[in-house]
């Protein structure tokens, strides 16, 4: 993992010291300037299939106040010796605001608050039959489908080692509201059984991103 850490910082610092050659203008995002920025994974992990760890889009209604919003797309597949596959995605939707503080020429430090929205989807298909909502574990389900809601508070920095190009971090606390969806199980020949989904649970956790933050000012 550190192997990585490094990997993409050195790569970042790289094109960010390419980018500064010309450097001119404030460093910082002014009033009206947009930032995009992807997560960079640097976890080790076995999981197979497609995933947005997060995309952020920023816009500063101030040089200190800005506008968020956080997209996750997490898509898994697998498959069996026993003829099965299984397909998971998740889907995560998080507005916010940011209070950036005066901190250094190039650090910017901020405290906020997000509302989160999350579904997940679950499905499982084998030689005689079908599964809606979940993936099957032997004894019972695992995966399974629910839909969630959250709002918390988060703090973080930004590091713009070039001319409107950053480095960030973030972790939160906050309180995250989960309820189980209906598990729909479809045997070949037979009828079909539905089984309910569980209460809701509520839930208060802090929350660490894994990652660096990549981003840019356009």
């Amino acid at each position: 993992m550190l192997k990585k850490i490094f990997t993409a910082a050195a790569l970042s610092l790289t094109l960010g010291f390419a980018a500064s050659a010309q450097e001119v203008g404030g460093i910082k995002p002014a009033a009206g300037e947009v930032t995009g920025e992807v997560q960079l994974n640097l976890t080790d992990g076995n999981t197979v299939g497609l995933g947005l760890n997060q995309l952020r889009g920023r816009y500063f209604l101030s040089p200190t106040t800005a506008v968020r919003a956080s997209v996750i797309l997490d898509i898994e597949n697998q498959t069996g010796d026993d003829d099965f596959s299984r397909t998971s995605t998740l889907v995560v939707l998080s507005p916010g605001i940011e209070k950036h503080f005066a901190g250094t020429d190039r650090l910017s430090p901020y405290v906020g608050a997000e509302l989160t929205l999350s579904k997940l989807f679950a499905s499982e298909e084998g030689d005689d039959y079908e599964i809606e909502g979940a993936w099957s574990n032997g004894s019972g389900f695992s995966n399974r489908n629910y839909f969630g809601f959250g709002l918390g508070a988060v703090a973080g920095a930004d590091y713009y080692f070039a001319r409107h190009v950053y480095l960030g971090v973030e972790f939160g606390f906050g309180l995250q509201y989960t309820t189980e969806g209906d598990v729909k199980v479809n045997p070949e020949g037979r009828p079909s059984t539905t089984i309910d989904g569980e209460g809701g649970s509520l839930r208060l956790r802090p929350t660490v991103n894994s990652g660096l933050r990549l981003g840019f000012v356009f």
